[in-house]
């Protein structure tokens, strides 16, 4: 018997990835009868005896955190196999600073003082996996080019209604504080038709809500026909038939021009939100980012969206304390950050990361200074996102059901995006209307139809 879980960390395009992998596993169960093979939901549970762990690898804490899971499955008796980004981060780059140096030595001594409990696989090595391979404790040797792979995926996610669609792999963009570039390389975008087909097997699976993603969704398809095809990719999606509804994420706006916005104007499955990471809206800090976009644009980009869109969401990223940041810099952040054009506001302190071109600039913030800017610019952010909260629970909305107990449903606002927005707790007595017109419903088919209601103020 071969029981295997699987752990993702942070990144949901690794996340497809690893349904490939989980697919390619559970189909030795028509090849092979002689082992069952069981993927098990829970990774700590005590029958899952192979956990595969989906990491990040381009910020020091995600690769803290892997560090940390892969500590805890050690301690539970697990076997990890190690996937993706992390793993080239420690495996395929060379560099010659020291903390770079010191880290990949302290994850090298890592893996001999575990080695048959810890192991290995790369991108382009998933064709070569098999049950019986890993149960002989398979590492892959070489770590090369990404390739979509050829076969069907699992879906992980289908039981809440949704999945993600990514439509290229990689990025062409060198932000000064990103080192994406240098672990996944030159983007590679899969050709319009595979997606389309990509797309009607999911609808044919009855995903109701896909969330399309890349590492740079704007510039999709531009290593394959010169130019941007984004939009024309969200037109055919748009004209496929049955009943379901996609959003976009990490959309950038140095490539998107206000007649792109149009254009999704017209599109009726496309969800109007926006995830926009604009990281800082001093034009000098964009520049030295390596954004190509300035204040005046991003002005006139969110205030094209709260004209033209009906209730749209818009989501950002903001770097806080980069280099050369001022305190004008920071108090015109501020006084942005107040004209409330967000729903959702995720905040970062800059670090420097050993292979950031970021990390060599001179006039660094000082730890004092960062900590006060930090501190300030969370509690307006939390308040603000705070009374946005309140006033959203008092309206009309709907919900979908994402967990349940004795006592209440965990559900996800209809706008809001799976993994990242914020969730609502109601308790079964404040439930007065199902939206399915039956007057009683039983629990269980509420959770697994994703029903939607209505409740009393919460």
């Amino acid at each position: 018997m071969f029981n295997f879980s699987l752990i993702n960390l942070w990144c949901t395009k690794n996340l497809v990835d690893s349904q490939y992998v989980i697919w390619k596993l559970l189909s030795y169960n028509e090849a092979n009868l002689k082992e069952e093979i069981n993927y098990i939901a829970e990774p700590y549970s005590e029958e899952v005896e192979y956990v595969f762990l989906n990491t990040c690898g381009f910020l020091s804490s995600g690769r803290a955190e892997m560090m940390e899971v892969l500590n805890k499955l050690l301690e539970k008796g697990k076997k990890v196999y190690i996937l993706w980004c992390a793993l080239q981060y420690f495996k395929w780059l060379k560099d010659d600073s020291e903390d770079y140096k010191k880290e990949v030595e302290q994850f090298n001594n890592f893996l001999q003082e575990n080695a048959w409990k810890v192991f290995l696989i790369a991108w382009d090595d998933v064709d070569n996996i098999s049950v019986e391979k890993l149960k002989k404790w398979y590492i892959s040797k070489e770590f090369g080019d990404f390739l979509f792979p050829d076969n069907p995926r699992a879906y992980t996610d289908i039981a809440y209604g949704y999945e993600y669609l990514k439509i290229a792999e990689w990025c062409d963009n060198h932000c000064s504080f990103c080192i994406i570039p240098k672990i996944r390389w030159k983007q590679k975008s899969l050709p319009m038709e595979q997606i389309i087909e990509q797309t009607k097997n999911m609808i044919a699976s009855w995903v109701k809500e896909i969330i399309i993603i890349s590492q740079d969704t704007t510039r999709y398809g531009t290593d394959l026909y010169w130019e941007s095809k984004l939009f024309e990719l969200l037109e055919q999606i748009d004209k496929l038939e049955w009943d379901f509804v996609f959003r976009l994420l990490y959309l950038y706006p140095d490539v998107i021009s206000l007649k792109h916005l149009e254009k999704l104007k017209k599109l009726e499955k496309f969800l109007p939100y926006f995830d926009i990471p604009l990281q800082h809206i001093a034009s000098w800090v964009l520049k030295k980012m390596g954004r190509f976009y300035d204040t005046e644009y991003i002005y006139d980009f969110l205030d094209f969206i709260k004209n033209n869109f009906e209730n749209p969401f818009i989501r950002t990223n903001i770097i806080v304390w980069f280099p050369w940041e001022t305190n004008e810099d920071f108090m015109e952040l501020v006084e942005f950050l107040e004209q409330d054009y967000f729903d959702n506001i995720w905040l970062f302190q800059y670090h420097d990361e050993p292979l950031a071109a970021s990390s060599k600039l001179p006039n660094k913030v000082d730890d004092k200074t960062l900590d006060y800017r930090f501190k300030f610019i969370s509690n307006l952010v939390d308040n603000m996102l705070e009374k946005k909260n309140k006033k959203r629970k008092k309206q009309e909305q709907i919900w979908y059901v994402q967990d349940y107990d004795d006592e209440k449903l965990t559900v996800r606002p209809y706008m809001h995006c799976p993994e990242i927005d914020e969730v609502d707790e109601i308790k079964y007595e404040d439930i007065t209307w199902v939206f399915n017109d039956t007057w009683k419903i039983d629990l269980w088919e509420l959770v697994k139809y994703k029903s939607c209601f209505k409740t009393k103020n919460i």
